[in-house]
């Protein structure tokens, strides 16, 4: 399973990658766009499993309410989910990209 979800991801830092070494401009952003689309992935899923449990934790151990506690549906679900999975995804990524930038020999 885990494979499933990672493969997607190590496919697109690959082509992101040539793309970079094919456009000679640019060529200095090649290993960002290699650990990037990773990051993203691994950060993404990390994070969200992470607000989710740390989430859960608070409602039954504290009483705190949830956003989980109301029904969802629509835009309310789509927007909750995306901000769980996106933002974490985002934010390892930048971090990943400052890293690598810092690390690459110039």
């Amino acid at each position: 399973m885990p494979f499933i979800y990672a493969a997607p991801f190590f496919l697109l830092s690959v082509i992101a990658f040539l793309c970079c070494l094919v456009v000679p401009r640019w060529r200095r952003y090649a290993f960002e766009a290699l650990v990037a689309p990773v990051a993203f992935g691994l950060c993404s899923i990390v994070g969200m499993l992470l607000i989710v449990l740390i989430g859960d934790l608070l409602h039954d151990h504290l009483g705190l309410p949830t956003p989980f506690d109301a029904p969802m549906a629509g835009t309310r679900r789509l927007l909750i989910g995306a901000a769980i999975y996106v933002i974490p995804g985002i934010a390892g990524a930048w971090l990943a990209i400052s890293v690598a930038g810092k690390i690459e020999p110039s």
